[in-house]
C-alpha cells in the first residue's frame, strides 16, 4: 500500500493500485483490520480518477468547437504528393 496522495500518482499508476486493491479484496487477501482503509483508499483513488476524467472530458467538450471551425474553414493537412505520370503510350513501359 502506498501513502502517496491519489492526485500525486500518475492515470496509470492510480488505475494500477485501484486494480490491485480490487483484486484483494475480491480474493478476500485483505485482514478485516485492514479492510477500511484498504476500502477508504479504493474510493478516494475512484474520486480521484473520476475527477480527472471529467476535467478532461470537459477540456474536450471546449477544444470540439475550434477543431470544428477549423475543418469547415477548410484547412488541410499535409497533401501526399502527386502521383507519378507514366507513360501514355504503350511500349513505352519498363520491365
Amino acid at each position: 500500500m502506498t501513502d502517496t496522495p491519489p492526485e500525486q500518482l500518475t492515470y496509470a499508476q492510480a488505475v494500477e493500485e485501484l486494480n490491485q486493491i480490487i483484486g484483494e479484496l475480491d480474493d478476500g487477501l485483505v485482514d478485516v483490520d485492514a479492510l477500511t482503509v484498504r476500502f477508504q483508499r479504493a474510493i478516494d483513488i475512484m474520486e480521484d480518477l473520476d475527477g480527472r476524467i471529467r476535467r478532461a472530458r470537459a477540456k474536450v467538450d471546449e477544444l470540439a468547437p475550434r477543431l470544428e471551425a477549423i475543418s469547415r474553414a477548410g484547412v488541410e493537412g499535409p497533401q501526399p504528393p502527386p502521383a507519378p505520370v507514366g507513360p501514355t503510350e504503350y511500349g513505352d513501359e519498363p520491365f
